[in-house]
């Protein structure tokens, strides 16, 4: 990345008779320093420092990733090798359209690294068909502060197997209009302390007698 024609004004003291140089810096990792604000700064060969903010440098390489990603073509043919390998830095960026494209097939691909950093519009475009595809230890990645953006379509889409993998912080981020939609079936693989933890989440209802009687069996 090159800025050029950089002009400083060497007298800036003074309004008339200012003598101006154009110099063309490179910021890379040769001239590239981090300051204490966290910021990277080069050094023109006149000494002059330009400061560039991490929050730029960060969306200058997320525009980057999106550049060279794949196309919704591409990833609707990705097996689950290619999706795994898939960087980070690319998975990150994708679309709604994007991850939606993703065969059931290629999201058993998805790593853990990869399901923890899926965002809230990723996971809200995620179909039902992709969440079924899930197994439990994918499940158990997802964050739990995007739990609640699971739609009631996609938790009733998880096999129980999928939601036994939920972990106590996920199942305690649950609201009960979302535990209100669970099935029995997958409230019956539950451990005790996975009953425990969402047990406060589930409605007075069918649902939640069922469970109550679980509870009193175990």
């Amino acid at each position: 990345m090159t800025i050029s024609n950089l002009t400083s004004n060497l007298n800036s003291g003074s309004n008339s008779g200012s003598k101006q140089t154009a110099a063309s810096v490179a910021v890379g990792a040769s001239t590239t320093k981090t300051t204490s604000s966290g910021s990277a700064a080069a050094k023109s060969g006149s000494g002059v420092e330009i400061s560039i903010s991490a929050k730029a440098a960060a969306a200058y390489r997320a525009s980057l990733a999106a550049a060279n990603g794949p196309t919704v073509a591409q990833l609707k043919a990705y097996t689950p090798q290619q999706t795994a390998a898939m960087p980070l830095d690319q998975f990150r960026v994708l679309k709604a359209d994007q991850i939606s494209a993703l065969t059931p097939a290629a999201m058993k691909g998805l790593t853990a690294d990869q399901m923890s950093a899926l965002s809230p519009t990723q996971i809200a475009a995620l179909t039902s068909a992709q969440i079924a595809a899930l197994n439990k230890q994918q499940v158990a990645k997802i964050a739990p502060a995007n739990i609640h953006y699971l739609s009631r379509a996609q938790l009733g889409a998880l096999t129980a197997t999928a939601f036994s993998g939920m972990t106590l912080s996920q199942l305690a981020a649950l609201t009960q209009v979302q535990g209100a939609e669970l099935k029995a079936s997958q409230l019956t693989n539950l451990s005790a302390q996975q009953q425990a933890a969402i047990q406060s989440k589930l409605l007075a209802g069918s649902t939640a007698n069922l469970f109550q009687a679980m509870v009193a069996k175990s």
